[in-house]
């Protein structure tokens, strides 16, 4: 065992070849993982096949970014492996690029897993034409995320392997439509294939799946509309944000079910604001966000239980007081459990939209309701989620002061209730935010002073007040410089950088020292006054007889010629 350590493993384990008794091989993390410069050792591989045959392998490489490095082709002692269990290559690029090894799963009857992310895999996944014969049957794990993977996904991947759990097919090329046969796989737990260019309906089956628990169709280009039952009493997340879909979401009651996140964003979704969505008992991610919903939030969403929530960019509308509450007998205010499997997530924090994955976004939570139609004053209640970390109520009709109980956000790092029509002060307590990063009140009807540049406020420009005719001593606050950004000036943008009035001055200077350097120099040194005349004499000469020869200038206008 030498995982996470600096060294040098060769790809091919060739040094090891000898060691009959080597069963676990646990290489992961070492950043010194290399591959073969030269054909020794495949050839070696070929004539003495290596002597150990492994249960547990795990050769992963310390990259962790997503680009990895190259090590080489894909190891050639795996041909010869048939006891493996455990199959952990990722991060793990092979030159030049290879095809699934379905080999290696048809060779090793009792693997278990099977982890080949960021392999630089290529090419269709192409099972056994006789699938039946080769039936993976202990297959439950499957990662070929990361890859360049295209084609379809068989329609019998199910009848390969009929006890696939885990199915991770993210970030490649595959195309085409998802096989009606998928929801054979009566024990797939966990299904990803974010990030690719399916498209077509998402078969119903496929939501019927007895033990589905995570399905992850984000950023394809599906159409068509959800059945009802599209979410299953097991289901704990449904990820289907940037796709095509469109339609309502049908009521049904979905009573103690475990749906945890439902991420429906940047869809073409209409209609009214599912009611079911409120008895969910743990749902606590919620993204409805850029669609096509109006109407009123009701009943209310909790507040105590919900740990993101994003309905920006819609149509909905009504009082903000009557879409959330957090004393309500449905609201589930025990502690929550912590979602553990959650996938990414995409939110709208400090003016940008940011991908959160892993601990950020387990301790990220947030309310953004922007851009959509709310009117009546803030709740106070908002102010007693002393946890959250972004608040955005800007472009909506909001009316009334900014409530006193926003002192309360003591881990606010985002504030944005801008485009409103908020009157009042802004609370000199808000000074008090240590964590606050981002602010902005502009464009609404605040008066009274700005606060004090104490503590983080000291960070804000006017461009966090702008748009309040009636707000004091805003514009003494300098705006934050911008970082410089190098840039190509167009035509029209050369000599904007010059102050003529400058240029002149430095000219009309410059040139009188010039004639004042040559004129001294001149009456101090006979000898270059000689020089200088003489030259003069000589240019003035070759000038005149150019003019002569060359233009047709009658005599008698010849009022002075040179004596030579």
């Amino acid at each position: 065992m030498i995982p996470k350590n600096r060294f040098r493993i060769p790809l091919s384990l060739a040094p090891f070849f000898n060691h009959s008794r080597l069963k676990l091989f646990f290489g992961a993390g070492n950043k010194e993982l290399y591959g073969d410069k030269n054909e020794h050792y495949e050839t070696s591989q070929r004539d003495n096949p290596p002597l150990f045959l492994l249960n547990y392998l795990t050769l992963s490489s310390g990259s962790d970014d997503h680009h990895g490095g190259y090590f080489g082709s894909f190891p050639k002692f795996l041909y010869y492996q048939t006891n493996l269990q455990v199959v952990d290559i990722s991060n793990v690029k092979m030159k030049g690029g290879v095809g699934f090894p379905w080999w290696l799963v048809s060779n090793n009857t009792n693997l278990k897993s099977l982890n080949l992310q960021n392999c630089s895999l290529s090419g269709s996944i192409q099972l056994p034409i006789h699938h039946q014969d080769h039936r993976q049957k202990g297959l439950e794990f499957l990662d070929i995320s990361d890859n360049e993977v295209y084609g379809s996904i068989p329609p019998h991947i199910c009848a390969f392997l009929p006890n696939i759990t885990y199915l991770y097919l993210s970030n490649n090329q595959l195309s085409g439509k998802i096989p009606k046969q998928l929801s054979n796989c009566s024990l797939l737990m966990w299904l990803d294939a974010r990030n690719n260019t399916l498209s077509g309906e998402i078969p119903r089956r496929i939501w019927n799946m007895p033990r589905i628990g995570v399905v992850d169709l984000s950023s394809n280009s599906f159409s068509g509309t959800l059945p009802p039952d599209f979410i299953s009493p097991y289901m704990q997340g449904v990820y289907l944000s940037r796709n095509k879909l469109g339609g309502s979401l049908s009521e049904k009651e979905y009573v103690n079910y475990d749906l945890q996140v439902l991420d429906l964003g940047h869809n073409r979704f209409t209609g009214t604001f599912p009611t079911w969505i409120v008895e969910m008992p743990r749902l606590t991610h919620l993204l409805l966000n850029d669609n096509e919903l109006q109407g009123e939030i009701l009943p209310p969403l909790c507040l105590g239980q919900l740990k993101l929530i994003d309905d920006s960019h819609n149509q909905f509308f009504g009082r903000l007081s009557s879409a959330l509450t957090s004393n309500n007998v449905r609201c589930n205010t025990s502690k929550k459990d912590e979602v553990y499997f959650i996938d990414d997530l995409e939110f709208t924090t400090k003016s940008n939209r940011i991908i959160y994955k892993g601990e950020p976004l387990i301790l990220m939570s947030g309310l953004d309701f922007s851009n959509n139609h709310f009117f009546g004053e803030i709740p106070p209640q908002i102010g007693h989620l002393d946890t959250i970390k972004v608040l955005n109520l800007s472009y909506n009709m909001l009316t009334g002061p900014i409530p006193p109980t926003f002192s309360g956000l003591i881990s606010i790092e985002t504030l944005d209730i801008s485009h409103n029509n908020l009157s009042g002060v802004i609370l000199t307590q808000l000074t008090a935010l240590n964590y606050l990063s981002s602010f902005s009140v502009a464009y609404n009807n605040l008066s009274g002073k700005c606060p004090k540049r104490v503590g983080q406020f000291g960070t804000f420009d006017e461009d966090s007040y702008r748009g309040n005719p009636h707000l004091m001593n805003c514009t003494l606050l300098q705006s934050t410089p911008k970082p410089y950004v190098t840039q190509t000036p167009t035509d029209d943008e050369y000599g904007g950088y010059i102050d003529i009035e400058s240029f002149y001055t430095s000219s009309g200077v410059s040139f009188v020292l010039v004639l004042l350097t040559i004129t001294s120099v001149l009456y101090i040194n006979p000898y270059w006054r000689q020089v200088w005349f003489y030259y003069v004499r000589v240019t003035t000469t070759t000038c005149y007889y150019f003019v002569v020869d060359h233009l047709p200038v009658s005599t008698r206008y010849k009022v002075w010629e040179p004596h030579v």
